[in-house]
């Protein structure tokens, strides 16, 4: 952002535009979306989006910040049970409540299509991957931290993979799309929740 909101008016104009944002990426796609839209469905002028984001790139810059912290609550009740999961239920878990952060955000599907990179700032990505990693190490104490972050990225870009692929897929092909993953996952965490 250009500037960061400081009294409450401001903030709640920065969420506008996010909100906007986001209802015009899932409606026809990033690239389909346009400042002069994304204003006007914020009721807004187009100076006072720009006076906070530069371009559309920097607005879906702080969604997926945003995202991060939301996905992080999705995951969160299966993160604090791990230890009682073997790999294909938390695998199944996974998922599915990623599915069902989709289903209540579509935009995130555009953004993750967009031809655009879309990387957290390393703070959003530090703060999303730390309670993954700690839970990891909880359900094998034996993995260092190092260890435990590589393992969570793998995680991390599996499902990210289905994302990209179910995104794609025709509606009848992406029940099939997650079964594979589903079962890739499992696949995988079955060698890291054995690992002595």
């Amino acid at each position: 952002m250009r500037r960061a909101p400081q009294q409450d008016r401001s903030i709640r104009r920065v969420t506008a535009f996010l909100d906007a944002a986001e209802a015009l990426f899932a409606e026809m796609g990033f690239e389909a979306a346009t400042m002069t839209a994304i204003a006007e469905r914020a009721g807004s002028s187009i100076g006072a989006l720009y006076s906070y984001f530069p371009d559309k790139k920097t607005i879906a810059l702080a969604l997926a910040d945003t995202y991060a912290g939301q996905i992080k609550e999705y995951w969160r009740g299966i993160f604090e049970e791990i230890e009682a999961y073997g790999s294909r239920e938390f695998s199944e878990r996974f998922i599915d409540r990623f599915l069902d952060f989709i289903a209540a955000h579509p935009a995130y599907l555009q953004l993750q299509a967009a031809p655009i990179r879309l990387r957290k700032s390393g703070a959003a990505r530090r703060a999303f991957r730390a309670p993954v990693i700690e839970a990891l190490r909880r359900r094998v104490p034996t993995l260092s931290q190092e260890a435990s972050a590589l393992r969570v990225e793998v995680m991390l870009q599996i499902v990210q993979g289905m994302a990209r692929i179910y995104n794609d897929a025709e509606p009848s092909a992406r029940a099939g799309v997650i079964r594979e993953f589903k079962t890739a996952l499992a696949s995988y965490l079955s060698t890291v929740f054995d690992e002595v």
